[in-house]
């Protein structure tokens, strides 16, 4: 049903309709790893920790025209999630579609910038075109279009996810309390693409550790225990470690030990790590200014990560949330329903 004002705005000739939306990224997960289940087979799953602080914002402007779908360069995932959406919908064929993205997310680094970018977009062309599209449905559009996604668009209560099904697994049915998450990339200037990186192998006993820790974890969502929870996602981090090594693990682990955070957490496929606390414990000055000064201790962080990364860092201000933005680039790319991106992705 599409019952949108028709309006004239933003240069584009004669009516169009318009929406926004947004999806929050995260910052890694509280835990990662798999599973067993009744059928025998151990199933790969997690829980994101949902990082409201960051998100991307798409805007879906649509115009008279000849079935083009346009979205910034480099974001084939989107188009190719775009034109999924408009083949499960009744949507007129004469129409195009102008996508535009600003997102806070840095991308590359394991902080759901690609699910975010596809999420946002999907709830921009339902508010312009007049659907609803329900989550589950969501999720078959981003598995559509990547082959491993996050379940940031289920914000809500805590999940237990499967990422490359795109299915939630268990649902805790509570919120998690809310935490303060001190955040750095132990490995600036390195980029990982799930896409192109083969799936963590686990032994018999990690997946025995994993299913312990997902009851424990099951226990403290539903205490609200923040300190349990921070415990069980340091668990995961330690097991992760020797699957997706991090620069620096073991002065990270250091630096929580040193400024006492309840716990760490890691993009288990990306770079970053943060310390966790309390809403209401972030450090002080004068913690923040000994982690700082911990950082830069001579000798410390020699391969260059955290040492290069924060020497410059107002000690005055949080490291994160991140206020830098990362905008898409402005430049557009322009595919007909049907023809091939320059990548040579097929939408």
């Amino acid at each position: 049903m599409l019952h949108s004002a028709i309006s004239q705005n933003d240069g584009i000739a004669g009516w169009h309709w318009h929406g926004v939306g947004h999806c929050p990224g995260h910052f890694g997960e509280l835990i990662q790893g798999m599973f067993s289940t009744s059928s025998g087979a151990p199933r790969r799953s997690l829980v994101s920790l949902t990082c409201r602080s960051i998100g991307t914002t798409s805007e879906v402007l649509i115009s008279q025209g000849q079935g083009d779908i346009y979205v910034p360069k480099g974001k084939s995932k989107v188009q190719r999630a775009v034109r999924a959406y408009c083949d499960s919908k009744v949507i007129p064929e004469a129409i195009n579609i102008d996508v535009r993205i600003k997102s806070t997310i840095p991308e590359g680094i394991g902080m759901g910038s690609s699910t975010a970018d596809i999420v946002s977009s999907i709830r921009a062309l339902d508010q312009a075109l007049g659907y609803h599209t329900p989550p589950e449905d969501i999720l078959k559009l981003v598995m559509n279009a990547e082959s491993a996604c996050d379940s940031t668009m289920l914000c809500q209560d805590v999940k237990l996810f499967a990422q490359r099904e795109g299915r939630v697994v268990e649902d805790f049915g509570k919120p998690l309390s809310p935490l303060a998450i001190f955040g750095f990339d132990l490995m600036p200037g390195h980029f990982f693409k799930t896409d192109e990186t083969p799936p963590a192998q686990y032994t018999v006993n990690e997946i025995l550790t994993f299913d312990l820790l997902l009851e424990r974890l099951r226990r403290g969502v539903a205490r609200q225990d923040t300190g349990e929870i921070c415990a069980i996602a340091t668990e995961s981090a330690l097991i992760n470690q020797s699957k997706y090594p991090k620069h620096n693990f073991d002065k990270f682990i250091e630096i929580k030990n040193h400024c006492g955070a309840l716990g760490i957490c890691v993009s288990h496929s990306g770079t970053i790590a943060g310390l966790l606390f309390c809403i209401n414990s972030m450090p002080d000055d004068t913690t923040r200014h000994e982690i700082f000064a911990w950082l830069e201790m001579p000798n410390s962080m020699r391969s260059g990560c955290l040492e290069s990364e924060h020497k410059k860092v107002n000690h005055d201000t949080p490291v994160y949330p991140s206020k830098s933005i990362c905008h898409s680039d402005l430049r557009r790319t322009n595919v007909r329903r049907g023809q091939s991106q320059s990548d040579g992705s097929k939408i």
